[in-house]
């Protein structure tokens, strides 16, 4: 076989490491996912992913620092390993879900301890994923060994060009990932398009390095014993705690950064790997610069020291770049259009702004580990000085990594946190520079140094980080700083996430956010009408305790204002009430909420544990009368496991006998296919559900695994003061008020599943919310078939037999929160205006009442027009939302006309179907109807106007009998007709997917 040349074996290794690279942070990134799902959130999972990453290379690296020297073909052993772990990555998915059934069933539920379900957990997940590290830390002192043997006489070159082919692999390999790997093939696919590669590159290392490596010379290999002990070797110790101490640095720098950006930006799964993959590019570029200079450089330690300068002050600079952030992200927000393409430049734009604040740091901090190695190699450390750099650098990563996540940002907060990881860069920098400045020109050189680490700390502390800015969620809307009366009274950079509560003085509220985004406002002002979220927060305890006829343990998981736990705690039917939330900080932020949550706080009842609901439920083997699952909205994070296909099925096993489940939807931000992602995956875990629609964007699910729905009694909850208070701050005051916003059953939530068949489940492994739900906060979409279901399909959901109007006798909520309250309220009016209860304001009935003021003689074709028009037009204003008794006189027997004796054919045969209509004589329709359709009207405006309601009459009395297998035909003829007004086809969408349910319950 032909001899490679010495150029083309370089050029083919370092390629390879390329593809390593790139297989290696596919790994980083799916473990994250994978850990996030064990652990519970997505930032803990990060930094523990982050840490057994760096923790298990350093052990593989400072193993085989020592064992690799009597290895006579490195590379060879470097595709060893690289097929090993691609085995490995193969085997990952069976393994994960083996281990985590095992833990959730087993063995937490045995443990019973919180340390040691919670030490149980870190340990599971380190161990499943610490195999694999521990061989990609072997990885780069095996191939760097391999080249040096090969290619002696440049170590700094090779060095360089390694860790420049495996950065830049590893940056293209996080973009993979997520925006190729995870929406094409979910979990299990992108691990095994790991392992694949893994093979790829051992076969190759394999075929390349056939001929052995040359016999180092003894000096190379090895030195005095004396010389390789940290206690007796000075050079030695400055070069391993320079290198842990600069990784450290470098770690606690992308935590920060990425913490920091996710409140310009948003907590987005997108976000975060296009600032890992920024962050890992500025490391490969500075691996690039440093190659052609680590081997002419006299001194490679001042090279370092001034690096290491260079990126502290680099860093500190980014918090000046970082100030700027939020007005870049604002302008893009409003000058983009919200379309795919415009998501698409979004993304681009996002990682513009993390390249700006990332790269120049992490370009030194790629320079750093070529020159310590370098060093170290010319002191005559020999190769094993290789995986002894690089085991230590990754030791300091752990301790960055946990130092900015548990001790740094909770304590100092993120801007301080990045100022002290500055200091020890530059701290390093400068002790290397004065240790060999050994003339005057050295001297003064260290001067200009020192003075440039004091004015960057001086011009950092500068550098304005305001709460009103960074609170702003300005990915949302445009906005670069909170709005006008406004002010911060609670700012925390917690463990997992920054937590702002902000009170407005001009619009008497509070509301508290994370990262930037409002999770809950809450009207502090008695005087004033209540937020939007407040029907949501109290409902979702209302609910369920309105359905359990003995709700003693409730389970609430999401502390975020506190409301709704302080609303469950109102009943005293309730015993305990486990509030399960992740972040300290969130609980203390919602303390600025006062009085209206008090009881969340004071009442013994309440108990609030930091913690993840799932681990907890475990743990504890919890099981409760009523779980109520309040996340925050799918498209943040690590947040879609809370609507996944597992979530649903883990959440019956701590349920009780008879028990409610409780989930909170947020319908904006979001779209119908997305929301049918959820549907999915919850309606196969539970027997039966329900949604009712509590403001104008915001659904909550009650579903039961066993039987049906229990009826709602709202009056245990009325008779006792609290709970009364809470309800009457909403205008609810009976049964009606909260049966009228029901808008769903079992059926009904499974016809909108069906509906978007092409749609997958969002489930743990494939998280299709995580990655598809972005797109549509940035688009600002909304999931418009279930918001039209209590206003356009209001008379499907009578024929279902729910939702139906509320009777004349109650009043109507005066709050704007629900539009179908809002609606009935106009319709209330339209029809004392018809029958002249009240003088006519509407322009609609205005202009009716013209069109018949003289009607005794023949009808124009005018005035037959604009009559029919406008009762089309005010018929689907009232009838929608008046029961019969308040629609006589309007549309039963009706006054306004009743002085016509001569009324033209199709405009009396209209309004006989509008009779029929209000009376819910559903066989009355259909037959009016059917005469409607076969005696087509002499006017074509005619049938535009009333073809939909004779339509619709079919579908609906079908319905209400339930002959399911009628429906189809009457569908595919309604497909025919171009005279349906767009009104009535949100009807007929929906009609087609009750027509599959067919004769399900």
């Amino acid at each position: 076989m032909k001899k490679l040349s010495t150029e083309s074996l370089r050029t083919g290794l370092l390629a390879i490491f390329v593809l390593s690279g790139f297989a290696g942070l596919i790994y980083q990134s799916i473990w994250t996912h994978y850990l996030g799902l064990f652990l519970g959130h997505a930032a803990y999972a990060q930094a523990l992913v982050l840490a057994i990453f760096m923790g298990g290379m350093a052990i593989g690296a400072a193993w085989i620092a020592h064992a690799g020297q009597r290895w006579r073909n490195l590379i060879r052993g470097y595709a060893i390993i690289e097929a090993v772990i691609g085995v490995l990555g193969l085997l990952f998915h069976t393994l994960f879900t083996g281990v985590a059934a095992f833990s959730y069933d087993i063995l937490i539920p045995a443990l019973g301890s919180p340390w040691a379900v919670d030490l149980t957990r870190w340990l599971v997940a380190a161990t499943l994923i610490l195999p694999q590290t521990i061989l990609l830390g072997m990885t780069f002192p095996l191939m760097s060994g391999g080249l040096i043997r090969r290619f002696a006489g440049g170590d700094g070159h090779t060095l360089g060009g390694l860790y420049f082919t495996n950065s830049i692999g590893a940056a293209v390999g996080a973009l993979t990932a997520v925006f190729v790997l995870l929406p094409n093939m979910g979990l299990p696919g992108a691990m095994k398009v790991a392992g694949i590669l893994n093979f790829v590159v051992a076969g190759l290392a394999w075929w390349l390095a056939r001929e052995p490596e040359p016999q180092a010379p003894p000096k190379t290999v090895s030195c005095d014993v004396k010389s390789e002990k940290l206690s007796e070797n000075p050079l030695l110790r400055v070069v391993l705690f320079s290198t842990a101490l600069s990784g450290a640095a470098s770690f606690a720098y992308e935590i920060i950064w990425i913490r920091m950006l996710s409140m310009a930006v948003g907590s987005t799964m997108h976000a975060f790997e296009l600032m890992l993959a920024s962050f890992i590019a500025g490391i490969a570029f500075g691996g690039l610069w440093v190659r052609k200079r680590a081997d002419t450089t006299d001194s490679p330690l001042r090279l370092a020291g001034w690096m290491q300068v260079y990126m502290g002050v680099a860093a500190l600079a980014s918090l000046a770049v970082y100030a700027n952030t939020f007005a870049w992200v604002g302008w893009l927000m409003q000058a983009l259009t919200k379309t795919d393409a415009g998501y698409s430049i979004f993304n681009l734009g996002t990682a513009t702004i993390a390249i700006a604040i990332m790269l120049p740091a992490a370009f030194f901090a790629g320079t750093t580990l070529p020159l310590f190695t370098v060093a170290l190699l010319r002191g005559g450390q020999g190769e094993r000085s290789i995986g002894r750099v690089y085991a230590w650098n990754t030791l300091g990563s752990i301790v960055g990594v946990f130092a900015a996540i548990h001790l740094l940002i909770p304590h100092l907060g993120l801007k301080l946190s990045l100022c002290i990881a500055a200091l020890v860069d530059m701290a390093v920098g400068l002790v290397l520079l004065r240790m060999h400045a050994a003339s005057d020109k050295d001297m003064r050189r260290f001067g200009f140094a020192a003075a440039l680490v004091g004015m960057a700390l001086v011009a950092a502390v500068r550098v304005p980080f305001d709460p009103m800015t960074v609170a702003s969620g300005v990915f949302r809307h445009g906005r670069a700083t909170l709005e006008k009366g406004d002010e911060v009274v609670y700012y925390r950079d917690g463990k997992t996430t920054s937590v702002a509560s902000v009170a407005s003085s001009t619009k008497g509220t509070v509301q508290i956010a994370t990262n930037g985004k409002t999770d809950a406002a809450i009207q502090m002002r008695d005087d004033r009408p209540a937020t939007l979220d407040e029907p949501t927060m109290v409902l979702a305890s209302a609910l369920p305790l309105a359905m359990h006829a003995a709700p003693e343990k409730v389970g609430v998981i999401g502390f975020g204002s506190g409301l709704t736990t302080h609303a469950l705690l109102g009943d005293q039917r309730v015993r305990s009430v486990d509030t399960i939330e992740i972040e300290k900080a969130m609980v203390d932020g919602a303390r600025a909420f006062g009085p209206r949550v008090v009881r969340a706080y004071e009442d013994p009842r309440s108990h609030i544990i930091i913690d993840d609901a799932k681990s907890y439920f475990s743990g504890q083997r919890a099981k409760y009368d009523i779980i109520i699952s309040e996340p925050s909205n799918p498209w943040i994070s690590g947040v879609g496991a809370l609507f996944s296909k597992e979530f649903y099925e883990f959440v019956p096993r701590h349920l009780n006998t008879g028990g409610l489940f409780v989930q909170w939807v947020q319908l904006y931000e979001i779209n119908d296919a997305l929301v049918s992602s959820i549907l999915k995956g919850l309606t196969p875990a539970f027997s039966d559900y329900a949604a009712w629609l509590t403001n104008t964007s915001d659904l909550l699910i009650v579903a039961t695994p066993e039987g049906q729905l229990p009826s709602l009694n709202i009056g245990p909850l009325l008779a006792q003061d609290a709970v009364r208070v809470d309800l009457a701050r909403l205008g609810i005051s009976n049964a009606e008020h909260l049966k009228f916003r029901q808008i769903a059953d079992a059926k009904i939530l499974r016809a909108i599943a069906r509906a978007n068949a092409e749609q997958a489940v969002n489930s743990d492994f494939h998280p299709v919310l995580g990655l598809e739900a972005p797109k549509t906060r940035f688009k600002n979409e909304t999931a418009k078939t279930l918001l039209a279901l209590p206003t356009t399909n209001r008379l499907l959901l009578e024929a279902l037999n729910f939702g139906q109007p509320l009777s004349a006798q109650v009043s109507v909520p005066t709050l704007e929160h629900f539009q179908a309250e809002t609606l009935t309220r106009q319709a209330r009016d339209l029809a004392a205006e018809l029958k002249g209860d009240l003088p006519s304001h509407s322009s609609a009935v205005i202009m009716l009442r013209a069109s018949i003021q003289d009607c005794k003689r023949d009808w124009s074709e005018l005035q037959i027009r604009q009559a029919a028009s406008k009762v089309a037009d005010l018929a689907w204003q009232t009838i929608r939302f008046l029961p019969a008794e308040s629609l006589q006189g309007v549309w039963i027997k009706p006054r306004w006309i009743s002085h016509c004796h001569s009324i033209p054919r199709d405009l009396n045969r209209a309004l006989a179907l509008m009779e029929a209509y209000a009376l819910r004589d559903y066989s009355k329709m259909t037959s009016l109807g059917e005469d409607w359709i076969n005696q087509r009207p002499e006017h074509l405006y005619m049938a535009q106007f009333f073809d939909g309601y004779a339509w619709s009459a079919l579908l609906l009395d079908k319905i209400t009998k339930k002959r399911w297998t009628e429906l189809p035909e009457i569908l595919q003829q309604m497909e025919r007709v171009d005279t349906i007004h767009p009104e009535f086809t949100a009807l007929r969408n929906l009609a087609y997917g009750l027509a599959q349910e067919g004769g399900t319950p």
